[in-house]
């Protein structure tokens, strides 16, 4: 599934706090967010570019910046800075949706 390899392109690039929010039936905007936090914007845009070896965006916005997301329709990928995260708490925005944790560590 495109959803379990996108996770694995995260972690090989040491991507990590990865969550799975479930957004079906919740919204039309897309069937899933991936959510994942990188050290630096280089490292949000070697994560990112990981993924796009594979998996060929329809867009990516925020390359550069500390939010960057890959709309591939019915995935979203948002990779953060730490700090960028914790300031747009997407988690939180969309609380009602099942979400799902990765247990990864920043060291792996």
């Amino acid at each position: 599934m495109e959803l379990d390899r996108i996770i694995e392109l995260i972690i090989e690039k040491k991507g990590f706090d990865i969550v799975i929010i479930d957004l079906r039936g919740l919204t039309s905007i897309a069937d899933y967010f991936i959510i994942a936090t990188g050290y630096t914007t280089d490292h949000l845009i070697a994560i990112a570019e990981n993924i796009e070896k594979e998996f060929e965006p329809f867009r990516e916005e925020g390359r550069g910046s500390r939010w960057l997301s890959i709309d591939y329709i019915d995935i979203i990928v948002h990779l953060f800075t730490k700090e960028a995260r914790e300031f747009y708490n997407l988690e939180d925005f969309w609380i009602k949706a099942p979400q799902k944790r990765i247990i990864t560590s920043p060291s792996q």
